[in-house]
């Protein structure tokens, strides 16, 4: 008889306990979920920024080997353009002595 009474109260503690907490806990676990919905939002604002970054980064990426292949071109070009004029200016160095 005593247990039954020892549980009966615990019960009943139990059941205050709950119920004067229980509104607290709602309110709280509502703000908890209009943070994660807040946070959801912004963590897929941050992904599609991301994405749109990664894009760009390739973009620069491509258009970078363009211009690197573009000069390497000019240079070889300079370079072949050099060669006959640096022949002239020794030929015109002979002529003048």
């Amino acid at each position: 008889m005593k247990k039954k009474l020892g549980l009966l109260g615990i019960g009943l503690a139990a059941m205050l306990i709950v119920s004067g907490c229980g509104q607290g806990l709602k309110q709280e676990n509502e703000q908890l979920k209009a943070t994660v919905s807040t946070l959801t939002e912004k963590n897929t604002g941050l992904e599609n920024k991301v994405a749109t970054l990664q894009k760009d980064l390739d973009d620069v990426k491509s258009k970078l080997t363009t211009v690197t292949a573009e000069r390497d071109a000019l240079q070889k070009q300079l370079e072949t353009m050099k060669k006959p004029a640096a022949k002239a200016v020794k030929k015109a160095k002979k002529k003048k002595k």
